[in-house]
């Protein structure tokens, strides 16, 4: 297993040189070693009686060397924590209790609360996914309320100090008037393809659609943006949120983000390298279940909530399907490119799709 550090210590003595370090007993043989598996970045493990999982950062992750980068691990692990946090404050119990890190370039790991086996998406009927959205939903509108803990707009990086915070200063509403107009162009760029669908319908759902976007309601909101089912626990206590991607911004763009990846985006690329594992076209019934549960429990019965949401998963759609364009028109794609949305052939069909959805949105 190559993992991201300097030392030729074996899996065991890396292990147990993380416990020594947080105060923990070791482990006293290759037997006593629980894997949890493998993410993209991370090897995890499971620390018996302690309630605890340990990650090491892999050497290689989407096929490519990862070059040790302080800052980098540091707004990863720092943001993580922050967001954890600021997520249990809500009271909904969501994310790990506990969580602690440590970064060198000789020896880099997380760990935290173990949160519960999961029965993972398939070993759930769609009323399960339902109810497991709906609780996300619910934790997502409860993040609303609160207010950000971090400085800034965006991503979380470092400052100056090692202090962590948004990538961007400024007001929110300028960000998303700006990014708007991005949108607008992207939504005129489509109807003004050659590609063949009804662009009139289109037009007129856009137009009424885009002007509406909320603005100036929107707050601050520390969230999270990758809310896969790889990240996601399910568990007979509920469902529980790990591996955050935490970001600042308008909480109903965030949202959306979850329910256009569970009705559309998730099982679309069930045929790509990054998610071909999943099998998510054979668990359509169960995602788009989670889409539903997540609108009903983020709404709240709001109607005004429910318009800001919906216009903003349009958005989603608008900007996915010109981005597929975009690569259909590239001489070649690139490694992780390819890894994530798949060879051109693969791209067209999803273009296709996506080009159905818009006429029908």
């Amino acid at each position: 297993m190559p993992f991201l550090t300097t030392s030729t210590l074996t899996e065991r003595e890396l292990i147990n040189k993380a416990l020594k370090k947080e105060g923990l007993k070791q482990v006293l043989s290759d037997s006593g070693i629980t894997r949890l598996g493998e993410g993209a970045w991370h090897y995890a493990y499971l620390i018996e009686g302690e309630e605890l999982v340990l990650r090491i950062p892999k050497k290689v992750a989407y096929e490519k060397e990862v070059v040790f980068n302080r800052e980098e691990l540091t707004a990863d692990y720092a943001g993580t924590k922050a967001f954890y946090q600021h997520a249990n404050r809500t009271g909904k119990g969501m994310c790990p209790k506990h969580y602690n890190y440590h970064i060198s370039e000789e020896f880099t790991y997380t760990i935290e609360s173990y949160v519960g086996k999961s029965i993972g998406l398939a070993g759930q009927t769609p009323e399960q996914s339902k109810r497991y959205g709906r609780e996300v939903g619910e934790f997502f509108l409860a993040l609303e309320k609160l207010d950000s803990p971090i400085p800034g707009i965006g991503y979380i990086s470092t400052g100056e100090h090692g202090e962590i915070k948004g990538q961007y200063e400024g007001e929110l509403s300028a960000f998303i008037r700006e990014e708007t107009e991005e949108y607008r162009e992207e939504w005129e760029a489509l109807l003004e393809s050659s590609y063949s669908f009804d662009k009139e319908k289109v037009r007129r759902t856009g137009e009424d659609l885009i002007s509406t976007r909320s603005v100036d309601c929107e707050k601050r909101v520390l969230t999270n943006q990758d809310t896969s089912p790889e990240n996601m626990i399910f568990t007979s206590n509920g469902v529980r949120m790990i591996d955050p991607f935490p970001i600042i911004y308008s909480g109903t763009s965030l949202a959306a983000n979850y329910v256009f990846n569970y009705q559309t985006l998730f099982h679309a690329l069930h045929d790509t390298k990054r998610h071909g594992k999943n099998q998510y076209h054979l668990l359509i019934p169960q995602l788009k279940a989670s889409a539903e549960g997540f609108v009903e429990g983020y709404t709240h019965g709001s109607k005004q909530k429910w318009n800001d949401l919906n216009v903003e998963v349009y958005l989603k759609l608008v900007t996915m399907t010109y981005e597929h364009d975009q690569l259909l028109k590239q001489e070649f794609l690139s490694r992780e490119q390819m890894i994530r949305y798949g060879a051109k052939e693969k791209i067209q069909e999803r273009m296709n799709i996506f080009l159905k959805e818009l006429e029908e949105f």
